[in-house]
């Protein structure tokens, strides 16, 4: 061999990339790039702060797997994301999601070209929309509020179906609600925010989160809980509670 001779030079391509993240804000986009074949190492990693327009990256020919992660509340370990397999299982934190610029995050195999990216959040948003109190006399759902129990703790953020947390949270916080309930329905509207899971009804497993309101009826405290069917990733549900009285209530979800 030709001592002389130079190393193999790895021809570079402009990958262009629109990402879109709905009407999410971004405040903090990572992306990393992949190769696409053998063991998928790691070849580019560049920080934004913010959402472009279109991203232009340079990056060694051949197909990629992008990855995008926006408003992520952590610094990067590169050592130990230096292999894509050890990316798809990045986990997040419930307790380190913000429902205000949550966590974001997609991928997709590409061309040298490139492609485009959709940015889904892991968030998923249970809204009480209404309570109605059917009770004669004039009573009172008196100290009304609202929670989230049996929450799932994390989930990986290039995942997107098959939800099945492994660890929970007991419960969320309570949220009080604007007023006590009388004669004329409430509607809230109020947020509850709770990360996937999406086992289907008819299989046993952990626990899907309920959504518990509580109130006073009487100098009595009451509770009912409303067990929430499967919720996928970023998915939303609405709910409308009907109290009848202290060991009566129905409810809708939509």
């Amino acid at each position: 061999m030709d001592p002389s001779a130079s190393a193999a030079v790895v021809d570079t391509v402009t990958m262009r990339l629109k990402i879109t993240a709905d009407r999410w804000p971004v405040r903090r986009l990572d992306v990393f790039c992949y190769g696409a074949e053998g063991t998928q190492q790691l070849v580019l990693h560049e920080r934004r702060d913010s959402l472009p327009e279109l991203l232009d990256l340079d990056v060694p020919e051949g197909g990629k797997a992008v990855v995008c992660i926006a408003n992520s509340p952590h610094d990067f370990n590169l050592g130990a994301l230096a292999r894509f397999d050890a990316m798809a299982q990045l986990s997040y934190g419930f307790r380190d999601d913000d429902p205000q610029a949550p966590v974001l995050g997609g991928w997709a195999e590409m061309p040298d070209s490139g492609g485009e990216l959709v940015l889904q959040p892991l968030l998923c948003r249970v809204v009480l929309t209404s309570v109605a109190n059917t009770m004669d006399g004039y009573e009172l759902l008196e100290d009304p509020r609202v929670r989230l129990r049996d929450l799932p703790d994390a989930a990986e953020i290039l995942r997107e179906r098959d939800f099945r947390p492994t660890e929970l949270i007991d419960a969320g916080p309570w949220v009080p609600l604007p007023c006590d309930v009388g004669y004329f329905p409430q509607e809230p509207q109020i947020s509850l925010w709770c990360y996937p899971n999406d086992t289907p009804e008819h299989i046993l497993g952990t626990p899907r989160p309920t959504l518990e309101f509580e109130c006073t009826i009487r100098g009595e405290a009451c509770s009912f809980d409303v067990p929430l069917p499967p919720l996928s990733r970023a998915g939303s549900l609405e709910v409308s509670l009907t109290v009848n009285g202290p060991d009566d209530f129905r409810y809708k979800i939509r």
